[in-house]
C-alpha cells in the first residue's frame, strides 16, 4: 500500500499501526475523523501536508517487525483485548486523574479557576465512557462473540439487530472525541503552566495518555471490529 494524500487515515491506521504514533504526534484524528483523506485531515488540523507524507513513508521504511493483524484475528480475541488491555487502562487512568484532579483543585483552583473546568468536562466524559464500557462488555461483546461462533440464534439480541448497538456505541465514541478536544483546549494542548507543581504536571501527563490510548481504542473498534462484525452480520442473514 503507497500512502497518498488521498489515502484515508483510517486505511493508514489499519494496514499500518506502526504510522499511529505519527498520527498522534502531528494531532490528526484517526479514530472517529478516520474516513477523511489525509490531506482534508491536515487540512482541517491546519497542518502541513508535506511533512506528514514525509513522516509516514519513512516511517514505512523503517518498520520491519510485524504488526498485530487485527482486521485477521477472531472478532472474540478483538473484544477481549479491547477490555482487557483498553477498558482497563481506561478505568485504571479515570482513577489516577481523579485522584490528581481532587489535589489540584484543592491546592490550585482558587487561583486557577479553569482546573474546575477541566474538571467537569473529565467528570462527564469519564462518565460517558464508564457507561459506554459497561454496555460493551454485557450486551454488545458477548453478542458479537456468539455471533462468530454461529450461536446468535439461541440468543436473539434485545436490540433488534447488531447494527443499533454499534451505531450507538460510535455516538458514543464522538462524544469521548469532542469531550478530549475540549480537554485539549482547555489544558493548552497539556502544557501546564511553568510554575505548575509535579501533581499538576501528573495530571496533564496522565490526560494525554488516556487521549492517546482511547484513540487508538476507538480506531481498533471503529475501523476494524465494528465494519467486520457488521459484514458478517450480512453473511449470517
Amino acid at each position: 500500500m503507497v500512502i497518498t494524500s488521498e489515502t484515508e487515515v483510517r486505511d493508514i491506521a489499519v494496514e499500518y499501526p506502526a504510522a499511529i504514533p505519527v498520527l498522534e504526534r502531528f494531532g490528526i484524528d484517526y479514530c472517529c475523523g478516520g474516513k477523511h483523506t489525509l490531506a482534508e485531515a491536515c487540512t482541517k488540523s491546519d497542518i502541513n501536508l508535506a511533512p506528514v507524507l514525509e513522516e509516514l513513508e519513512l516511517q514505512q521504511r523503517n518498520t520491519s517487525l510485524p504488526e498485530a493483524q487485527w482486521q485477521k484475528a477472531p472478532l472474540k480475541e478483538i473484544t477481549e483485548y479491547i477490555v482487557q488491555r483498553h477498558h482497563a487502562f481506561t478505568r485504571e487512568q479515570i482513577k489516577l486523574i481523579g485522584d490528581l484532579m481532587a489535589k489540584v483543585e484543592s491546592r490550585h483552583g482558587a487561583g486557577h479557576p479553569e482546573v474546575f473546568e477541566i474538571s467537569k468536562v473529565f467528570a462527564v466524559t469519564s462518565s460517558e465512557l464508564t457507561h459506554h464500557f459497561f454496555c460493551e462488555e454485557n450486551i454488545l461483546f458477548p453478542y458479537i462473540g456468539k455471533m462468530e461462533a454461529g450461536q446468535q440464534a439461541a440468543w436473539p439480541p434485545a436490540f433488534g439487530s447488531v447494527e443499533q448497538p454499534i451505531a450507538r456505541m460510535m455516538m458514543d465514541h464522538d462524544q469521548a472525541g469532542e469531550g478530549l478536544r475540549a480537554l485539549r483546549g482547555l489544558t493548552n494542548n497539556y502544557t501546564p503552566p511553568p510554575a505548575a507543581c509535579p501533581t499538576w504536571r501528573a495530571l496533564y501527563r496522565a490526560l494525554e495518555d488516556l487521549e492517546q490510548d482511547l484513540h487508538q481504542h476507538i480506531h481498533l473498534e471503529n475501523n476494524i471490529l465494528f465494519p467486520r462484525a457488521l459484514e458478517q452480520a450480512k453473511e449470517k442473514v
